[in-house]
């Protein structure tokens, strides 16, 4: 749906917006969704202000309405800053439920919608930049690279919720230097904070119709990777707090049932696509071999079987060298139990 429609649909009280001084022009339009997030909004926000760059770029700062003083830490700053920063007030009137409960994803697509820079770039209100080269970088690249590029992203650091950095997430050898319209669907995905996608407003009103699903991330990459292909900078761009957002709390087992019907999802939204349906079998496939191979070592045989049947009805794939794959689930899982025991730290999935 187009922006029109989405507000028809959604909005129910008029957004609240300051009177700002920021360009009708640049280059770069940066999304910033906050809610709730008083001690790390000012963090998020000077990471994105000390950016160094020779274009223009400006800041749709996005707040949901929080009651712990981080709107009132958004106005000052776009009080302060009012070259850069287009403040968006929303109400509790406009949030859209997602399995009953309120999410941000109205802020979010607001944001998208009403971005004028030719490249997007995301942060949410309790993650920020590292780089101040962040997005001078990425331009560099995405502009000549556009006919085959649409986005790039980056590795990233783990915080916690006290600041302190638990994990690196430098990308590992076998991952691919770039994704596609096909290998977007696989176990490799990018971290939406550090990120750079072209301005494509048809992928943004495709997305727009899954507002029903929690992983907004993956959507908006999967929709961007139908236009072109989303390349690896390697190099640290910032820092991703786990353990604040929704999606980084919702248990292991709720997770992967909505990965379940998302991609069910995605077979229908691309079914006049051969190619792209296959690869979706193919992750979904791989996911179903998980789950088997999960509950065999939990003594669940059942549910195995109930896994099974449920991904040769949704695949029609078969399952090969599953043996091999079975003892590789193994062994990760006996390293993670004493990596976890020894460090004494959460396991991030």
């Amino acid at each position: 749906m187009d922006f029109q429609e989405f507000k028809e649909k959604y909005q129910h009280k008029e957004v609240t917006t300051n009177s700002n001084k920021v360009e009708n022009t640049p280059l770069v339009s940066v999304c910033v969704q906050t809610y709730e997030h008083a001690a790390y909004i000012r963090q998020c926000l000077d990471g994105i202000l000390m950016q160094k760059t020779d274009f223009v770029y400006e800041i749709l700062l996005g707040e949901d309405n929080s009651s712990d003083g981080t709107r009132e830490i958004c106005m000052e700053y776009a009080k302060e800053h009012a070259d850069k920063i287009r403040l968006f007030l929303h109400h509790r009137e406009n949030n859209i439920k997602i399995d009953g409960k309120p999410s941000g994803r109205f802020n979010f697509l607001y944001n998208l919608y009403n971005a004028k820079g030719k490249y997007i770039a995301i942060c949410e209100g309790d993650d920020y930049w590292t780089d101040p080269l962040k997005l001078q970088k990425q331009v560099d690249f995405i502009a000549v690279n556009e006919e085959d590029y649409v986005g790039v992203y980056t590795n990233y650091n783990i915080c916690d919720l006290d600041g302190r950095v638990i994990e690196s997430r430098k990308l590992k050898e076998d991952h691919p230097p770039f994704f596609d319209k096909l290998s977007v669907f696989g176990k490799h995905s990018s971290q939406t904070l550090t990120v750079m996608y072209k301005n494509i407003p048809e992928a943004v009103d495709k997305m727009s119709e899954f507002t029903d699903f929690l992983n907004a991330d993956r959507v908006l990459a999967v929709m961007m990777a139908q236009y072109g292909k989303i390349k690896y900078l390697d190099f640290v761009s910032g820092i991703y707090r786990w353990g604040s957002g929704i999606h980084s709390m919702k248990s292991a087992r709720i997770k992967r049932a909505t990965r379940f019907e998302l991609y069910k999802i995605f077979k229908l939204t691309f079914k006049q696509k051969e190619d792209v349906v296959l690869a979706i079998n193919q992750r979904m496939n791989d996911l179903y071999i998980y789950e088997i191979c999960r509950c065999i070592v939990r003594g669940k045989p059942k549910k195995a079987f109930h896994y099974n049947n449920l991904r040769r009805v949704e695949t029609g794939m078969p399952i090969e060298n599953f043996l091999p794959k079975l003892l590789k689930y193994i062994y990760r899982s006996l390293i993670s139990r004493v990596k976890n025991i020894w460090t004494k730290k959460v396991i991030i999935p």
